[in-house]
């Protein structure tokens, strides 16, 4: 009688607390296995997930495998702990010539894993590109550690690290000759591919699908998404795209490319073309003396090397090469144009030569510069020069245009394409510093405290931003599970088409509406203007004393 009365209590608690299959029997530090070993993670402090942090998906790029593409990573005997951020990729801070962060070494190829703790069935993946023109950030930022996205969306996601600036893709001719695929000077998008190779092999033992990944990422996040979408070297390794203030014309010609390098090859002391030199400096002297930053250029970009790129993203997704079959992409409201403000040349234009300085602060002729005066009429500018600039180069031309002109490319090859714009600007400082690039991020994962945001949005207004947050953290993830943002309770967002051009607007009260800057892309499209475009017009009319007194933005874009 003693022991029915035991097993009846036993059936009692186990309908209750209902025993999990197989590999999720412990919430997070049973060893999961992976190609290279048993790694063991460890329960996130502030949410319901599990994490694995620090995982090695390549071997250390250092000695004779510096700018070589990624090797398989090394094997491990016994249990390796994953509780812990791998090294940052080496990087200057967003200041040319300041110090980059602590934690970094050029033996930085590593990945995290953020799952939900409690999983029944297989979850869809979306793997994290960070941002940081292409010189900073790394997979580890605190405002984009999934710890809330994936519980909240119940999807698993991996953030990487790449190599950047020099380290990542430096070119020369001599390099290009070594190689076996006669690639040159996309190493950091090698790795990209090498991660979500690692990804689609070892990501079910975490419990995620491997055939249902979707890659995101914002600025050269953004960039980097739209160069996998359109490149051979990741066909199968995801299903779809999203790009935040990125869109897919950043990359440069091999020949442009080998201009730049030969800069670095002096700046340290190496005679052009000596890569044994190259391979014996010093990670911190290349980095300080042969490389850059954020502010102060854009020089490190992916190269159309025939191998990585046949031409840019763009191109090449107009021709037909696109590896996703739904992509969600779109900018903030204002992006760099507070930027634009630290310029004198723009700053100081008053109203009456707002049409007469087009021409040195836009660098059109005389026939667009009327015509701009006419797409940005002063009126919408608080009669301010410097706003209508800012919305020119730093918004429209720079980011909202080339993610229109994208959009487009893909619905010609019968991709499904959804369009937004993040407008959130009830905050403090707005005025100042617009709805600026980057801003959405901490909204995407759920992490406004984690942010200098916090410190704007006071009482009422922070309701407001974590509400928008759980809204947008639907609209990915529901993006990552089917391919369409849409679900229930959330405002209907509808597909582009570019015979309507409708967009969701991400704000307070986010709605669909139709793209009122058509006109003034149709501008931008002659020019072709791009983000690096921006960046000659706006930082190399800065003496570098200036850029150094700049303070470091609180997140990478």
């Amino acid at each position: 009688m003693k022991r029915k009365k035991i097993y009846i209590l036993f059936l009692a608690m186990a309908a209750f607390f209902p025993a999990r299959p197989g590999w999720a029997e412990d919430l997070c530090s049973e060893p999961v296995k992976t190609s290279s070993g048993l790694v063991a993670g460890m329960s996130s402090p502030q949410a319901n997930a599990c994490e694995w942090l620090g995982v090695p998906y390549a071997a250390p790029p250092v000695g004779e495998l510096r700018w070589k593409a990624p090797q398989p990573a090394p094997k491990w005997e016994g249990v390796r702990d994953a509780t812990e951020f791998g090294p940052q990729c080496m990087q200057q801070g967003m200041v040319r010539g300041s110090k980059g962060p602590k934690n970094m070494s050029e033996d930085c190829l590593f990945l995290n894993v953020f799952r939900p703790e409690r999983v029944n069935a297989k979850l869809p993946v979306m793997v994290w590109i960070h941002g940081g023109g292409y010189t900073n950030g790394a997979g580890s930022d605190r405002v984009t550690q999934a710890d809330r996205l994936t519980p909240s969306g119940n999807v698993i996601v991996v953030t990487i690290n790449y190599r950047l600036n020099v380290f990542g893709f430096l070119a020369s001719p001599e390099l290009r000759k070594e190689d076996p695929n006669n690639s040159v000077g996309s190493y950091g998008t090698l790795d990209q591919v090498a991660a979500l190779k690692w990804v689609k092999q070892n990501i079910a033992s975490f419990g995620g699908d491997a055939d249902n990944i979707t890659i995101f990422g914002e600025s050269a996040g953004g960039w980097s998404t739209c160069t996998l979408t359109a490149s051979p070297l990741a066909k199968g390794l995801f299903k779809r795209t999203i790009i935040e203030s990125g869109a897919c014309e950043e990359s440069r010609s091999p020949e442009a490319a080998y201009e730049i390098g030969k800069k670095s090859f002096a700046a340290v002391g190496c005679k052009p073309g000596d890569i044994g030199c190259m391979r014996k400096i010093p990670a911190d002297k290349l980095l300080y003396k042969g490389s850059g930053a954020n502010i102060g250029g854009f020089d490190y970009i992916p190269v159309e090397d025939g191998y990585v790129l046949t031409g840019t993203p763009l191109s090449m997704i107009r021709a037909g090469n696109v590896n996703s079959v739904s992509v969600l992409a779109g900018t903030n409201l204002d992006e760099f144009a507070a930027a634009v403000k630290l310029v004198p040349k723009y700053y100081f234009v008053l109203p009456k030569n707002y049409e007469k300085k087009m021409n040195g602060a836009v660098e059109v002729n005389k026939e667009d510069a009327a015509q701009l005066a006419k797409l940005y009429p002063l009126l919408d500018f608080d009669n301010r020069p410097v706003l209508g600039y800012g919305r020119m180069i730093a918004a429209d031309g720079a980011l909202m245009c080339p993610t229109r002109r994208a959009l487009e490319a893909f619905d010609r090859q019968k991709v499904t394409a959804w369009f937004y714009r993040f407008d959130f600007g009830d905050m403090k400082l707005v005025k100042t510093i617009g709805v600026f690039h980057s801003e959405e991020v901490p909204f995407v994962f759920g992490t406004i405290d984690r942010h200098f945001l916090q410190k704007l949005l006071p009482g009422a207004k922070m309701e407001k931003a974590n509400a928008l947050s759980k809204i947008m953290m639907q609209y990915w993830t529901n993006f990552a599970k089917t391919g369409d943002p849409n679900g229930p309770g959330l405002p209907a967002w509808p597909r582009y088409n570019p015979n309507d051009q409708r967009l969701m607007v991400l704000d307070t009260e986010s709605r669909e509406e139709s793209f009122t800057a058509g006109g003034r892309c149709e501008f931008w499209d002659g020019y072709h203007m791009t983000y690096a475009d921006f960046v000659d017009l706006l930082v190399h009319t800065l003496p570098e004393s200036k850029l150094a007194r700049l303070p470091d933005p609180p997140i990478r874009p």
